[in-house]
């Protein structure tokens, strides 16, 4: 008898439905990029998805390490208790509201279990480019209090009007960006006691970056 390898698919498979599951997981990554996040060539992952091919332990382990997925789900399509929860880490720093705080290291302080369906759906973001931070200060009242939890998209291609999490001078802050002609963005906040101000892209001596668009925020009534 012909001793059945991965690259053969015989029969009928437990497995049956895990490249609609891959490409559901894949969501608006690129087979390319998919394909790097988890250490195999973009023509494997095709063959992944046709199921003509199936991911050995090594390449589930690192699909369900990377996107926090649970493997049940992912080979059978069984769901549990967790399986449609997104693990999103927490980092231990704070973006400040306020007139910024110093950068330094940003060690992960936990993970917060979010529906999968909710920020697929709802927020249209992946779940593996959603990082979680609390802010702090007053210049994004009443928009955002001291204390709010922010649900920041890492993934920002280019800015539009919206809310940011960006670092300026060595600080970290949340502010609203808006692009201006010749290379210019606004940094305004919504507390009219703090005065805005212009950073020109274009000038490679200044320390600018943003690190996520802010696309939810959470507030504890308590």
């Amino acid at each position: 008898m012909a001793r059945q390898t991965e690259d053969v698919i015989t029969g009928d498979r437990l497995s049956a439905g895990i490249g609609e599951r891959l490409v559901e997981l894949r969501g608006n990554l690129s087979q390319q990029d998919f394909a790097e996040s988890i250490g195999v060539s973009k023509r494997t992952v095709i063959r992944y998805e046709k199921e003509d091919r199936l991911p050995d332990a090594e390449v589930v382990a690192r699909i369900c390490e990377h996107y926090n997925v649970n493997p049940v789900w992912l080979l059978v399509g069984k769901q549990s208790a967790d399986t449609n929860y997104v693990h999103i880490p927490r980092y231990d720093l704070t973006a400040s509201a306020g007139p910024g705080s110093f950068v330094d290291l940003e060690p992960e302080s936990g993970v917060i279990a979010v529906d999968r369906d909710w920020l697929r759906h709802e927020l249209r973001v992946d779940p593996s480019i959603v990082n979680m931070i609390v802010v702090q200060g007053d210049s994004m009242q009443p928009t955002m209090m001291s204390g709010d939890t922010l649900l920041v998209n890492s993934n920002v291609e280019q800015i539009r009007d919206g809310i940011y999490v960006l670092r300026f001078d060595g600080l970290l802050m949340v502010k609203r960006l808006q692009r201006q002609p010749k290379g210019q963005v606004m940094v305004t906040s919504d507390n009219s006691a703090y005065p805005p101000f212009a950073v020109d892209l274009s000038d490679e001596s200044t320390d600018f970056a943003v690190l996520g668009k802010v696309i939810w925020i959470g507030r504890s009534l308590a």
